[in-house]
């Protein structure tokens, strides 16, 4: 593991002093966990792949062509 050297606000330093006291672990390994699930939620909220996203959506409209459809909201505009 590598060691690295981060800088705290006063606030920040103090919870995470507490809060690695309260759950008996170094502070190092309440930072390893908060990086963890912010690495989680981060991968989680990535965008996907276009190929991903056409896969997801294919099919989602049925039984009336794209084109037509398409023509049909723009003929709604038109008229207001």
């Amino acid at each position: 593991m590598q060691r690295t050297i981060i800088s705290l606000e006063p606030e920040y330093r103090e919870w995470l002093a507490e809060q690695a006291q309260r759950e008996h672990v170094p502070q190092t390994e309440v930072v390893r966990r908060a990086l963890r699930l912010y690495r989680e939620k981060a991968a989680a909220n990535a965008p996907q792949s276009f190929e991903e996203l056409a896969r997801l959506t294919s099919g989602l409209q049925r039984g009336e062509d794209g084109l037509v459809t398409q023509q049909r909201l723009r003929d709604e505009w038109a008229e207001r």
